[in-house]
């Protein structure tokens, strides 16, 4: 699917709110309609084919709520538009077939990034005829993922907690989404929160939520993760990074099953299911007195180490293929890579792990001219000098040593029988300090 055939209906009464967005998703690549009403947005919505709908939740005539009751959600993915003291109905919103929702104020980024992401999942659902779970986005071709995948097989339906170990950038949060989308809970919610990212003193009232007045700054009620969660997953992310003194509040509310509002007196099941993960060393920790041992264990119900990159060579080739069709068609841009590209890419230790490597591709598509096919010199400098621990560097020198000898010195043959440019050979030759024989001097 290409982003122009990827219909988005922007519903909302402001003027001001309406050209935004579209003025924002278009520059994205997108076709972007808008209705200032509900009757409209329901008469479009019914008539014309529309992939994604963001939808204010308060219009002149009707709710957004009422549109979403009225319209074929399984057609268009819609995502609610909601004030931050309406986020209750925006839950609610998500029972009747909302898949997400934003709380103003927001950046328009944060719309683009929604839109790109729900493109994405409808374009990979598109290109393989399987449920989204067996999607490709989930390579596990190497034998330390192929077993991973087996204890995710056993796991998937049944409620007790994972904890995901590895370092960062490994697809912790992406092997969290399988064990969701492989289960039964897959048509349940699945809510994150890195735990790591907020400020202590706010951590609380997010997993939680609040009671208007409960705290200075507390105008309204706000529902937390956790009860947004529902008989979902909840996805504690760096939870090796939780303070110390809320490990024991989250730890009564495993062992009770249940919790109140900050400033609440409501008590509220837990009925989600508990994955996390940490790139930290947990039982270090424990014995370090930074994370207490009845957590780490009630946490600790099936643990899954996840391994760096650089130990899954049976993945990388099918990521980087990936990634490129990926980013292919995000840019709208028809890139390919060279053989030689590609070996220099499965040379590299990536330290970064999938986080690198997306990284460094999508910097790489994006820049590239629209037809263009990709050597490696096209990346970044920082991966041409990064440590490489296979030892990888000495066997390309002797296999450029073994090819200009089996073509005469001859440089252009040499990058042709290698299948990089003459460039790239003539980096390799002065890094590796090669040096012609003196009778060919400085010809072909």
């Amino acid at each position: 699917m290409n982003k122009r055939d990827f219909n988005i209906l922007v519903v909302d009464d402001e003027l001001g709110m309406r050209e935004g967005l579209k003025k924002a998703l278009t520059i994205s690549g997108y076709s972007v309609e808008t209705e200032k009403t509900g009757a409209g947005a329901i008469k479009s919505l019914q008539n014309e084919n529309y992939s994604l709908a963001f939808i204010d939740l308060k219009l002149p005539d009707m709710s957004g709520l009422e549109i979403i009751k009225k319209i074929n959600t399984e057609k268009t993915i819609t995502v609610m538009i909601t004030a931050y003291a309406s986020v209750e109905t925006a839950v609610e919103a998500m029972k009747f077939g909302a898949i997400d929702y934003l709380r103003k104020p927001f950046e328009l980024n944060d719309v683009i990034e929604l839109a790109n992401r729900h493109f994405l999942r409808i374009s990979e659902r598109e290109k393989v005829d399987q449920p989204p779970s067996l999607s490709n986005k989930y390579i596990m071709n190497s034998s330390a993922m192929m077993k991973i995948k087996g204890v995710i097989d056993k796991i998937k339906n049944s409620p007790i907690p994972v904890l995901l170990l590895g370092e960062s950038g490994t697809g912790k949060e992406m092997m969290a989404r399988l064990i969701h989308e492989s289960g039964n809970l897959i048509d349940k919610p699945f809510i994150g929160i890195n735990c790591a990212a907020i400020p202590s003193e706010l951590l609380e009232s997010e997993l939680f939520g609040h009671e208007k007045g409960s705290f200075s700054g507390a105008v309204a009620r706000k529902i937390g993760k956790f009860e947004l969660a529902g008989d979902g997953v909840i996805f504690l992310d760096e939870i090796g990074d939780m303070p110390f003194i809320l490990q024991s509040k989250l730890l009564r509310v495993l062992e009770e099953k249940s919790f109140e509002r900050v400033g609440g007196n409501e008590t509220i099941a837990v009925k989600a299911r508990i994955i996390a993960s940490t790139n930290q060393n947990l039982k270090q920790y424990v014995e370090e007195k930074k994370f207490r041992s009845d957590l780490y264990y009630r946490l600790n119900g099936v643990k899954i180490l996840l391994p760096p990159l650089k130990e899954r060579q049976g993945d990388l080739e099918p990521l980087i293929s990936y990634f490129f069709e990926l980013f292919n068609s995000m840019y709208d841009k028809k890139i390919q890579i060279s053989t030689e590209a590609m070996n220099f890419l499965k040379s590299y230790s990536w330290p970064g792990n999938i986080r690198e490597l997306k990284s460094v591709l999508e910097s790489s598509i994006l820049l590239a001219d629209s037809h263009s096919i990709l050597f490696s010199d096209d990346f970044p400098v920082e991966i041409h000098d990064g440590d490489n621990e296979t030892g990888i560097y000495t066997v390309e020198k002797e296999k450029i040593l073994a090819a200009l000898s089996s073509n005469g010195f001859n440089r252009s043959l040499t990058a042709k029988h290698l299948s990089i440019s003459r460039k790239t050979l003539y980096n390799k030759m002065k890094k590796y300090s090669i040096d012609l024989p003196s009778e060919n001097g400085d010809e072909q």
